[in-house]
């Protein structure tokens, strides 16, 4: 677990600097409290696990995908483009992050100036990389290259599938205006690929020699994402990397934290100065749940009946 002592000043320096997302509402005398809090997205399809979260004033957003949308029940790609329209209806004027289904550069350009019609809110998510794996003829930067293009429309993107710090710096250099990176996959990858006779983390970080000649070196990672710390705060050392490289070099592209595993990660990630994070809709409904909160509201309640008349 990172402690707070490791995190660089210039990490809650760079955080000042951003934009207000709790602004006070015109006319208003008692000013927003958190106006420079982080955002909390709802990750999720699902319209009736959003409107209670947005009626508490929790979210400021919501990420969706296809799978999200699946699991809320569409069953084609028109049906889920309706439920899609209607949660940046309802999130507007809060970012929602749509994602594309496409994969060929010029398919995906178009796709994505299909949904940014629905609302000045719609955020366009795009993997940064991974095309080749599903198909060797396409090209390894689409990602990139869309990103950029997007850029250039003027439409609003947001990089996902970042497992290292390169990644969120090349999607920024592209135009990203969000970068997601998924810390608990990184866990999940090395609890599965961790060859158990080496330190931890080393299917995403080895290196034998300094060449790097060696057949089994890896470099997916940097050492200290890697093998720094235990391998359920990687992801969390990921989010630090590259919130301390934005800030080193005053980059504004927000970094989104995504795929929590549990709710230790979400103050965690606040204490490395994530801009966003996107939270499973249940995970949030129960994460700032506690027993000493039930028993102290109990204990309340029971006091209050010798008031009672």
């Amino acid at each position: 677990m990172l402690k707070p002592d490791q995190i660089p000043a210039h990490i809650g320096a760079r955080r000042q600097s951003m934009p207000v997302n709790n602004p006070t509402t015109e006319g208003k005398s008692l000013k927003h409290p958190a106006a420079k809090a982080p955002k909390i997205f709802a990750d999720t399809g699902t319209i009736d696990e959003i409107r209670p979260l947005l009626e508490a004033g929790i979210i400021n957003g919501v990420t969706t995908n296809p799978t999200l949308m699946k699991r809320a029940g569409a069953t084609s790609w028109s049906q889920a483009k309706e439920m899609m329209q209607e949660i940046v209806t309802l999130m507007a004027p809060y970012p929602v992050s749509l994602e594309l289904t496409e994969l060929q550069a010029d398919k995906m350009i178009a796709q994505a100036e299909a949904l940014a019609a629905f609302g000045s809110n719609v955020v366009i998510k795009v993997p940064v990389g991974g095309y080749e794996a599903v198909d060797p003829a396409l090209d390894k930067n689409t990602g990139l290259k869309v990103l950029h293009a997007l850029w250039k429309r003027d439409i609003q993107t947001n990089a996902t599938l970042i497992f290292n710090s390169t990644q969120a710096l090349f999607a920024a250099q592209a135009g990203a205006s969000y970068v997601s990176p998924f810390l608990g996959r990184l866990a999940d990858y090395m609890y599965k690929h961790d060859a158990v006779e080496m330190a931890s983390g080393n299917a995403l970080y080895y290196l034998e020699d300094h060449k790097g000649t060696k057949e089994n070196s890896r470099q997916h990672n940097t050492a200290y994402v890697a093998n720094a710390g235990s391998r359920m705060d990687a992801g969390v050392r990921l989010i630090h990397e590259i919130t301390t490289i934005f800030a080193n070099y005053d980059i504004t592209t927000e970094v989104l934290a995504a795929s929590f595993r549990n709710g230790v990660q979400i103050p965690e990630c606040l204490l490395c100065g994530a801009d966003i994070l996107t939270i499973p809709a249940p995970l949030l409904m129960g994460v700032a749940d506690h027993p000493l909160t039930n028993e102290g509201m109990k204990s309340f309640v029971e006091d209050s009946k010798a008031f009672e008349s």
